[in-house]
């Protein structure tokens, strides 16, 4: 069965990929913006949700051992690491979460290093918290690499944090072991706290594997590890995700600062994933072909009728990292020019100041929404 090509319509959801832009200015556009998916979650999961919507009763709910145990489940089935139950702090988003590690293990004031480009609310995370950024940009190729000599000079400098995107967005690289345990060796050099966002986990363009800092909590104990069905199965409205953290103290400190806040995800939050994460492998293994299907779509479009186009190799996630500055063009202009057409993609400088003319494209829908949406793309570059 297809699960990714049917007819589907996200329009009249409050979708804000769809809807936003519909409400606010009047114009209907195909969106490759907001990283969700425009298809349906598994059937399972849709199942799952309805069985405990049908009950009625919608009042205070509790985490049970089965719960935790479905997550322990997942990661070794998955990413071939274990944890433990008492290392899961359940949480209701992978950026909130990222801010709760900021201020629970660092002070204001102190550095916390990103690697640009990078997902944007990386930058709001530190510096609205009272933290000072310092950026490690990453050195662009054919795909993208760690700075480890910069990196070190940043950490010389006194940064007190990592966080790291993994698998990378916008850039698409899914970290080797080579290169993490490269990082992780640094980072306890200097005793840098290492804070891993892992929300794109899942998704895995062609025969490769991801590798989790997970893996390494046994080797060094500052790393922290975020992750979230969310984009796996297009629960980001939802708002589930997971902290896992196997040392006791830097647990304590964010569990203290999660229980004054008073956070839980919601009832129908932990059906979902409950489901997804009991009997869904099928369903992202079937994402993933459909996702490299679906870059290879892209590829091969920007070869044939946009070869000045330099189209980054992605590993992981399911956006398209594109540089498109043969254009003489600002990402800005590229997408105010591309609106005109019909469609929405991400500013490359939303990610990083060096990025102006790149842009994002997301890839999570159907063949037939992507060959439109690049159609309209080419249409707009050749009446420039």
């Amino acid at each position: 069965m297809d699960y990714f090509n049917g007819k589907f319509s996200r329009y009249h959801t409050n979708s804000y990929k769809w809807d936003h832009p519909l409400k606010t200015t009047g114009r209907k556009v195909l969106p490759f913006t907001v990283a969700d998916s425009d298809y349906p979650t598994a059937p399972e999961i849709i199942q799952a949700l309805k069985k405990r919507i049908e009950n009625g009763a919608f009042g205070y709910t509790f985490l049970d051992d089965e719960y935790y145990a479905n997550i322990i489940s997942w990661v070794e089935r998955r990413y071939h690491y274990q944890i433990k139950a008492d290392w899961i702090l359940p949480t209701t988003g992978v950026v909130s979460s990222l801010t709760y590690a900021v201020l629970a293990l660092t002070e204001p004031g102190d550095k916390i290093v990103i690697q640009t480009p990078v997902y944007n609310p990386f930058y709001s995370i530190v510096t609205e918290n009272g933290r000072k950024l310092v950026q490690n940009p990453l050195l662009p190729g054919k795909t993208y690499r760690m700075d480890l000599e910069d990196l070190e000079k940043c950490f010389q400098s006194g940064v007190k944090m990592l966080i790291l995107c993994s698998p990378h967005n916008p850039v698409g690289r899914l970290w080797s072991k080579a290169e993490l345990e490269e990082l992780i060796a640094l980072c306890r050099r200097y005793q840098v706290l290492l804070v891993s966002d892992e929300i794109h986990c899942d998704l895995v363009i062609g025969n490769r594997e991801f590798v989790s800092l997970g893996h390494y909590f046994s080797e060094y104990q500052k790393i922290v590890v975020i992750t979230a069905p969310s984009k796996t199965f297009n629960l980001a409205g939802l708002g589930i995700s997971h902290i896992f953290v196997s040392d006791e103290s830097l647990r304590e400190a964010i569990k203290k600062l999660i229980s004054i806040l008073h956070i839980k995800p919601n009832l129908l939050a932990l059906a979902a994933c409950q489901a997804a994460y009991s009997c869904c492998d099928y369903w992202v293994d079937l994402q993933n072909e459909h996702l490299t299907n679906q870059f290879h779509f892209l590829k091969e479009f920007f070869k044939k009728n946009l070869p000045e186009a330099e189209v980054t190799e992605i590993e992981g996630t399911y956006l398209a990292w594109v540089d498109l500055r043969f254009l003489k063009l600002s990402s800005k202009d590229i997408y105010q020019g591309l609106l005109e057409y019909g469609v929405a993609i991400n500013r490359g400088d939303t990610y990083g100041r060096d990025y102006d003319g790149f842009i994002r494209i997301n890839l999570a829908c159907s063949r037939e929404q992507l060959d439109e949406g690049l159609t309209r793309l080419y249409r707009f570059i050749t009446n420039l």
